[in-house]
């Protein structure tokens, strides 16, 4: 008789095993918007064939264990008996696919102006996978679109130009952020940055042109944004 493989149930859900019941209900719930098969089969990854990785019963198979207080119990002393372990190279990719996933799905909801959608997906990304200085850029941008929490929207910004400071798209979004912000001469210094790494970037062309005048900058960015080219829609 073959011997049923363990399962680490908090690994599933992406949750220390000291997280609270409302923490175990957030973790499910934020898989359920990235992986739920009707969200996969409708979304991005469903239109460019890419097929998720997570499988989505042993994510239900995990909260109905571990949202059950007497369950948890039970299963908690199982696992103290397999003992603490490292996470797997594996564990770490399956994470840069969530990651991954989340960050076409807000390009997706960028495209169609839904900032606020973006904003939740790319925080999921980053979460998932903070090395990759795409995700943090246009969280920060995004926030900026919203003109929100737009100190956070600078830091994230930041940090995306620290991480790869000749990427002419992160400046820009740094410079636009400034922009929201009204830091007119910031934003200016951010552009012109991002044209030494590309003379003919969009935004910041059409930005210096203007000579920082508001009018058309905003518009002039979604263009971008849906356009082909260097002004394509934004890629990790």
């Amino acid at each position: 008789m073959t011997r049923q493989k363990f399962v680490d149930y908090y690994e599933v859900l992406r949750i220390w095993p000291t997280a609270s019941e409302d923490a175990i209900k957030k973790a499910y719930f934020n898989l359920a918007k990235l992986f739920h098969p009707d969200v996969v089969g409708r979304g991005n990854a469903a239109s460019s064939g890419t097929k998720s990785d997570v499988d989505f019963k042993l994510v239900n198979e995990a909260y109905a264990i571990l949202s059950d207080p007497v369950k948890r119990c039970e299963y908690d002393e199982i696992l103290k008996q397999h003992g603490p372990r490292e996470r797997r190279s594996s564990d770490k990719e399956a994470d840069k696919r969530s990651a991954q996933l989340a960050f076409e799905q807000a390009r997706t909801a960028m495209k169609h102006n839904r900032y606020d959608k973006a904003v939740v997906l790319l925080k999921s990304a980053i979460k998932y996978d903070p090395t990759n200085a795409a995700y943090h850029s246009w969280y920060g941008f995004s926030l900026g679109a919203l003109n929100t929490r737009l100190h956070e929207a600078r830091d994230a910004c930041k940090k995306a130009v620290e991480m790869e400071f000749y990427n002419a798209d992160f400046h820009a979004n740094l410079g636009f952020v400034h922009y929201q912000a009204g830091l007119i001469s910031t934003a200016r210094e951010s552009f012109i940055e991002a044209l030494k790494w590309d003379s003919e970037h969009p935004l910041a062309l059409k930005y210096l042109k203007a000579g920082g005048r508001s009018g058309g900058i905003f518009k002039g960015l979604i263009s971008a944004l849906g356009g082909k080219g260097r002004g394509q829609a934004p890629k990790a």
